[in-house]
């Protein structure tokens, strides 16, 4: 094999390569804000705010809240919405007050994301 040989196939085989890849369209749900609102002494709202990247605005998800703490109970969890909602907010009612509370919250369409977070009643 001569250095010419060598040299077209090192130089070109890569560009190949390169030229014969294709995209894949990434998709991402990532959450923006968790508010905590205490209404009275035994009530919760919980507001949950999320954005992404290539998803429709009428794209289902399926957005849950849960608390594993029995100081409070989630009332309207799971939600459905579309993505196009950027925004949901949960009920919690509570039974203990002053105690800390640790929560997961996400959405689930095609990808899925979970936060947790706490917060004291």
């Amino acid at each position: 094999m001569n250095y010419q040989s060598i040299f077209i196939i090192v130089f070109f085989f890569p560009l190949l390569l390169v030229t014969s890849s294709t995209y894949v369209e990434v998709k991402q749900v990532v959450p923006t804000t968790f508010t905590v609102n205490k209404v009275n002494s035994s009530k919760i709202i919980v507001g949950v705010s999320w954005n992404g990247t290539n998803e429709a605005d009428d794209e289902y998800v399926l957005t849950r809240l849960k608390c594993f703490n029995d100081a409070v109970t989630v009332i309207n969890s799971p939600q459905d919405h579309v993505f196009g909602d950027h925004h949901t907010t949960y009920e919690l009612a509570v039974h203990k007050n002053d105690v800390l509370v640790r929560c997961r919250t996400g959405i689930k369409d095609i990808m899925k994301w979970l936060t947790f977070f706490y917060f004291r009643t």
